[in-house]
């Protein structure tokens, strides 16, 4: 008798589009009934996220923010549920419970480390002695609005010997870990969560945006030579760095699509909208993206007529943007360590990464190989969702698998507990 399919879905609620998407599983070695494919190896979806298979989307334009801050829960309540409807139609069915991506300047990181000791004697690493240093690991001051989001494991040590994932069985006298922290505003998180309740759906896990993207986008080997990961929003860039196959850095810079869309506005006296507009249909950032001598047609504001500019022009006006931004990201890198440490570069996604002559850009100012991050694998994703734009929210999926993997009633306790804090190695 088959598993009846399940329903996982991701939320983003971003500064100018609200986006869900559904998509339905099997726990077992079947992607799904809808759509799915079956694994001939005996792969899990557990295994191999790429075996759910997409069920529904929804999207509509957000309401109730303001330069990425949320200043109306109704509003944003009200968007949230017009995305839900969507996505509930696509699917036939009723949503009650997400996974929430939240993002924005008041995510951070921090870098901790604990011990304890095993006895005297060498003995074998228990479970319930990883869930303890990593308690111990937890433990440190917060201001009263902070909180911590997401643990994440960098290595453990036993005796002196580093880059340990799993020291499970080993023997030693002495267990430490290496974590990095990231940390939220506890208000900005909980007005979020309230907006989704209001909504009528309940939040299932709340992520970082930055760092799910930063587990599903760039492969193992990536993060072990070193790779940053950057999200161009509209408000600003999310950002995580890996070092050695570990969490490095997380970071938020004050740049992002909106600022392009600014300056093309003050640049050329225009309306945002039309901005906008131009920004996507001749922007570029780097040189030999534009065609010499070629124009366009720039609308007045009001009664003032439209002109014809070079596109070259438009290019000026963009670069300078482009180049703070990477000197920006080039200086967080260094003040963590890994200025020189990129040795798989760096990979560019949210829509602000299609921009013509981001990676170009990035390549000139960190001297690093660049690349565009697509949504990581989903079985069926229609062509319009699998572009850079999009790749957050499939990543919180992944995530979300993840999640719903280490509360599936085959581990408790601190078993699962276990499972949580060993989440990166997958």
């Amino acid at each position: 008798m088959s598993q009846k399919p399940e329903h996982l879905v991701a939320l983003d609620v971003g500064n100018s589009t609200t986006r869900v998407v559904v998509a339905q599983f099997s726990a077992g070695n079947a992607a799904s009934t809808k759509g799915g494919r079956a694994s001939s190896n005996g792969t899990s979806v557990w295994d191999d996220p790429s075996l759910m298979s997409f069920a529904g989307y929804g999207e509509v334009e957000s309401q109730g923010w303001h330069k990425g801050h949320l200043a109306d829960i109704s509003q944003v309540s009200a968007s949230i549920g017009k995305a839900i409807e969507q996505a509930e139609q696509s699917i036939g069915s009723q949503i009650e419970s997400a996974v929430l991506g939240i993002g924005g300047p008041h995510l951070s990181g921090l870098s901790s480390r604990a011990g304890i000791s095993l006895g005297t004697r060498p003995r074998e690493v228990r479970r319930e002695d990883v869930v303890r240093v990593m308690e111990d690991a937890r433990n440190i001051p917060l201001a009263a609005d902070r909180e911590i989001l997401h643990i994440v494991p960098k290595e453990f040590v036993l005796d002196s010997q580093q880059g340990i994932r799993d020291p499970v069985g080993m023997v030693g006298t002495q267990l430490e870990v290496r974590v990095h922290f990231i940390i939220n505003s506890a208000a900005t998180a909980q007005n979020l969560v309230t907006a989704v309740n209001k909504a009528g759906l309940l939040v299932e896990a709340l992520v970082g945006e930055a760092f799910a993207a930063g587990e599903a986008l760039p492969s193992q080997e990536e993060r072990d030579f070193g790779v940053l990961v950057a999200l161009l929003g509209g408000p600003s860039t999310e950002t995580v760095a890996y070092g050695q196959g570990g969490l490095s850095m997380v970071n938020s810079l004050p740049i992002g699509g909106d600022h392009f869309t600014g300056d093309i506005a003050i640049g050329l006296h225009t309306a945002r909208s039309d901005a906008e507009t131009i920004k996507r249909t001749f922007g570029s950032v780097f040189p030999g993206w534009n065609h010499e001598g070629s124009s366009f047609e720039v609308p007045g504001i009001g009664h003032q007529t439209s002109r014809l500019i070079p596109q070259h022009f438009l290019r000026q006006i963009l670069e300078p943007r482009a180049q703070e931004l990477f000197l920006l990201a080039g200086e967080e890198l260094r003040h963590v360590g890994l200025g020189a440490q990129l040795g798989a570069g760096i990979i560019l996604s949210g829509g602000g990464s299609r921009l013509a002559g981001m990676c170009d850009m990035a390549e000139k100012v960190l001297g690093v190989p660049a690349r565009i991050g697509l949504p990581p694998r989903i079985h069926g994703l229609p062509e319009a969702l699998d572009s850079p734009e999009y790749a957050t929210l499939v990543s919180l999926l992944h995530y979300g698998l993840r999640v719903r993997q280490q509360r599936t009633p085959r581990e408790t306790g601190t078993s699962a507990r276990l499972r949580d804090f060993l989440a990166w190695k997958k």
